[in-house]
């Protein structure tokens, strides 16, 4: 039985964390904004805006800024600033007791994947959600309103076009970043799909690259046993001059099993519309009339 942490209330905290490359002091201010427009309060954590290279600190550093925020009674969700790269080096040096002890919500997606995953496979869902340094950019006023409806316990339905057959299946949904998810192979945080509904998108990759990542997962067996796939979008992706010669819908196609429903364009990735879902909670999918819906099944109060 997953655990859910207390959706937030009116003055409650969110911790913000930079597990990956450094916060910067816009996206820290953007954070601030959100979280008062909402009338929730920002906590910045230890050494927060610091930094060691790309990352937001040491290793341990970055995982004391973890510790800091699950250990915080006032603290409700653990916001990531941003993404980029470095979480799987601290997800280790995290005391994760503490979100035993006192579940609250941790709120991210790319490289916070690990996170997420690592939160499943520990029986917590959590939100894959925008992040601070889209605020400071150009996200759509529907990705954060969308994230703010997640947060106060009221999270949005994904909803999309379809052109298959009619089907209705349910299952936690799970996954992430597939970059990041390929790199947990063999890992503890690795989620056990089973059942699931996997969610999956990515940015700036090879057309090959894909292909293998899609293939070895494939092959690793980790799509045996899968309800369903939901994708997001694959953004920015790169070719050579003589192409790979298969869209990226194709790759993923060719890696899933036969009747197994695969179902594109819902509305999460690295895009400006990057709609928050909760994830490892169990998920409505149903196709109908040309339209597909994931809708999630919140435990009755």
């Amino acid at each position: 039985m997953v655990r859910i942490p207390a959706f937030l209330k009116p003055g409650d905290c969110i911790a913000l964390i930079s597990p990956s490359r450094f916060a910067e002091p816009e996206q820290i201010a953007a954070a601030e904004d959100f979280a008062s427009a909402h009338n929730w309060q920002i906590i910045a954590a230890p050494g927060l805006g610091g930094s060691e290279g790309q990352l937001g600190g040491s290793d341990q550093a970055r995982a004391d800024q973890i510790n800091a925020a699950l250990a915080d009674p006032r603290v409700r969700a653990v916001w990531s600033v941003r993404g980029g790269y470095g979480a799987v080096r601290a997800v280790d040096l995290v005391d994760w007791s503490l979100l035993d002890r006192d579940p609250k919500w941790l709120v991210g997606f790319s490289d916070f994947t690990v996170l997420l995953a690592h939160s499943f496979s520990r029986n917590f869902v959590s939100m894959h959600g925008p992040m601070a340094i889209q605020l400071a950019r150009t996200a759509s006023d529907e990705t954060f309103e969308a994230l703010a409806d997640a947060l106060k316990g009221s999270p949005k339905m994904l909803k999309t076009s379809f052109g298959g057959p009619d089907f209705s299946l349910q299952g936690p949904l799970v996954g992430g970043n597939l970059s990041v998810l390929y790199s947990l192979l063999g890992s503890s945080s690795f989620p056990d799909l089973s059942g699931c509904i996997l969610a999956i998108e990515d940015l700036d990759e090879y057309h090959y690259h894909l292909d293998r990542m899609m293939q070895g997962l494939r092959r690793a067996g980790v799509f045996n046993g899968l309800a369903a796939v939901a994708v997001g979008s694959f953004s920015d992706l790169k070719d050579h001059d003589l192409p790979f010669g298969r869209s990226w819908s194709q790759i993923v196609r060719d890696a899933i099993p036969s009747g197994i429903p695969v179902v594109e364009g819902f509305g999460f990735g690295h895009e400006s519309r990057n709609l928050t879902f909760i994830h490892g909670l169990a998920h409505e999918l149903t196709a109908t009339s040309g339209h597909a819906v994931l809708r999630p099944l919140l435990p009755s109060a």
